[in-house]
This record gives structure tokens, sequence and C-alpha cells, in this order.
């Protein structure tokens, strides 16, 4: 009997001890992303639990944050990056961000990640575990991981710590699923008269109910291009004066492109990131734009290539000989139809 006992509690400890390995608790993003009156999550099973959501990928994360490992010590600095935006499907309206980074220990009480750790946890997430696929934007996948609410909105990420039983893991369902449709929002749909927000805790209205998804916002022009450029912010404004933030990422294009002019379309994934401390989490909604290809008239393109490197020809995510011979290959040649004779 004595025995029994004694193993019982040994499976008890050693159950105890795997808790990282108990089934993960499935949700929708919907109901993870659920929010009370006064902004803070209600999600149920609360922050450091383990969960699971299924959707489509909308970006490439070196698109949006910089990967590149920097193991500079300095208050509250994350050094490399990564995130990427996972949108619900059917009647599953919501999305969620899942995001990590390298210098956790620049805030007290955590550890950082070496330049060489960092570069194999990225590499672990940019690839499907079962097949060694790349993920690209368009794909269905499988999150599973601890959850924390953030400056207005619940994210997947590893609680700020570099041990494994934190990590989260990304799976393939189906590649080349296709990106969502982007909604038509416009900014009435998004602001008041004042610009304030309009702020609907049951999300049915507002840019709640648009959060982490694809929008296409009609008929804009920018006040400020002056700030046109990789990770700046500039402001879109309606024919009625309305306006609203708009987040520009690293995408190649706003280097190489000037900012567009007249009325356009925006196109991107609506964002929170509330300021303040503590931030208010009824604040701080964006439009995060990724890329532009200069076409003058939508702002926001969302090419499904990975990389974001310009001379990549080969599109094997490095700049090398094989780059520069296969430009020498086709110096001098134009694609008939797309460029002015003589150009």
């Amino acid at each position: 009997m004595a025995r029994l006992t004694w193993l019982f509690l040994v499976f008890l400890l050693l159950g105890v001890s795997q808790g990282s390995q108990i089934t993960p608790v499935k949700t929708t993003h919907w109901d993870f992303q659920a929010v009370n009156p006064g902004g803070f999550s209600t999600f149920v099973n609360g922050e450091n639990s383990d969960i699971t959501l299924e959707g489509i990928l909308l970006n490439n994360p070196e698109q949006w944050v910089d990967p590149a490992p920097d193991s500079t010590i300095a208050p509250w600095y994350m050094g490399g990056q990564w995130e990427i935006y996972i949108q619900g499907e059917g009647e599953d309206h919501a999305g969620t961000a899942c995001w990590m980074g390298q210098n956790y220990g620049n805030g007290p009480g955590y550890d950082n990640y070496t330049d060489s750790q960092w570069l194999t946890e990225i590499n672990r997430l940019n690839h499907d575990p079962n097949t060694h696929y790349v993920f690209r934007p368009g794909d269905r996948v499988r999150v599973t991981g601890r959850c924390l609410f953030y400056a207005g909105k619940m994210n997947i990420n590893e609680n700020h710590e570099v041990e494994p039983d934190y990590n989260f893991h990304l799976e393939l369902i189906k590649p080349a699923v296709g990106l969502p449709q982007p909604e038509s929002v416009a900014l009435s749909d998004l602001v008041d008269e004042q610009n304030n927000p309009q702020f609907d805790s049951n999300r049915l209205e507002g840019p709640e109910f648009y959060q982490s998804c694809l929008v296409r916002i009609e008929d804009v022009n920018v006040l400020n291009p002056k700030n046109w450029g990789p990770n700046a912010d500039i402001q879109i404004m309606d024919a009625n004066g309305l306006t609203f933030p708009v987040h520009l990422c690293l995408g190649t294009g706003l280097t190489q492109h000037p900012c567009p002019t007249g009325q356009i379309d925006v196109v991107g994934i609506m964002d929170q990131k509330a300021q303040g401390y503590p931030p208010n989490p009824k604040q701080g909604y964006r439009v995060l734009v990724l890329d532009y290809d200069g076409n003058g008239l939508v702002l926001g393109t969302l090419p499904t290539q990975r990389g974001n490197l310009p001379g990549d020809l080969n599109q094997d995510y490095q700049v090398d000989e094989a780059d520069r011979a296969l430009l020498e290959a086709h110096m001098n040649q134009a694609v008939p139809g797309l460029v002015e004779q003589g150009e």
C-alpha cells in the first residue's frame, strides 16, 4: 500500500512538472479578444494559459518588425522582434497577434536570448515543424502557446520568458488558401466627429470590430507626406475631415517609391497599441501598411513572397553572386507593355 501511494505521488509530481504538455484549450479569436466596457480582457481562461487558435496568416513578420539580432543592453530595448497576425475565418470575426522579442531581460526580472539562440527561435517559427515549409501570407495555420493582455488586445507570446516551456508553436494546416478579402471601412466607422475612437466593448462596431483583421479604407489622402518612409507614422483624412493613424512598416517599396498623392485607398491590418503607462486600452488604434508597390492608387499591397531584401532576385533569402549573375543576364531587358518605349 505504501509503495502504491509512493508511485501515485511520483506520477502526480510528473504530471505537474509536465504541465506544458497538457492539452491546450482551443478557442476562437472572437472569444479570445473579448473585452469589458473599460477595454480590458474578459477572456475566461485568463493569462498564462495554453491556447490554440486557427486562421489565415496575414503578414510576413520581417515586413512588420526587424528580426535582426541585437543584444544591446538598454532599458526596455527588445533587439530583434518577430510578430505575425492571424485572422479568423467565417463567423470567427477577429484576429490575434503572436509576438516575441530577443531582449526580455532589458526590463527587470527577465532573461535575454543570445544572438544565436534568437536566430534559432525565429527560424523555428518561420518553418512548419512537419514539412519545413516556409510560412507565407495566405496560409491557413494553427498557433499554440501562452497568452498575455497588452496595450488593448490579447496576444500569443512567451510571457517574456526564454525557457522552452514558454515557447509558442506555429503549424501549417493548408498552404496558399489565400488572404481574406479586406473589409471596406469608412473613417466614420472608426472615429467620432472629434476623431476619437468609437470604442464598443461588444465589438460590433468601431475599430474593436476590425482589430487584427485586413481592412480597406477608401478615398482618403495622406495629411503629412513628409513623414513618408519605413517605420514611420502618417495620418490619412477623408472628405469630411475625419482622420486616422497609419503606421508604415518595413516593406522595401516604402523606400523605393514616393508617397502617393491625391485620393487613394489604404489596405492594411487594423492594430491596437494603446499608449501611456498604464496604457489606456480604449485608445491606440491604427492601420499597419506592410508595403507599397508604387501604383499611386492603393497604399498597402500585401505580397506573399517571404524576405525583405530588394536585391534577392532568385528569392533564396540572401543577396549574393547568384543574384548578381541573374541581374547581369537580364540587364536592359523590359517587359513589353509595362514600360514606355525607350525606358
